[in-house]
């Protein structure tokens, strides 16, 4: 088994754990997941972003707005665990859409 699929198999473990803004959001979760993957030995990258994505406004029209995310890098991959796939965000945005501007990486 690969780091990569190793990584998959955490992230799907935190994408299911209930979303909350103030203690379980994009960062918290791929911190959790870096700590993980630190105690198997695989490098994993942090990375914040200021992006921008399409959001659904009032439930009447959709609209780009900027937002701040966060999400794991393996081996150059972006692994998002804030969300289980296909699952939008209040907003209605996917965190696989969200086009970033401005990347930092720790």
């Amino acid at each position: 088994m690969s780091d990569l699929e190793k990584v998959e198999e955490l992230a799907e473990k935190l994408r299911h754990e209930p979303y909350n803004m103030l203690t379980n959001d994009c960062f918290i979760k791929s911190l959790k997941l870096r700590r993980e993957c630190q105690k198997l030995g695989i490098p994993v990258r942090l990375v914040a972003c200021i992006g921008l994505a399409r959001a659904k406004v009032f439930r009447l029209f959709w609209m780009t707005i900027p937002v701040i995310h966060g999400w794991a890098e393996v081996d150059g991959q972006r692994i998002e665990v804030s969300r289980p796939r296909d699952v939008p965000g209040t907003w209605g945005i996917l965190p696989w859409n969200i086009r970033p501007v401005i990347k930092l990486r720790f």
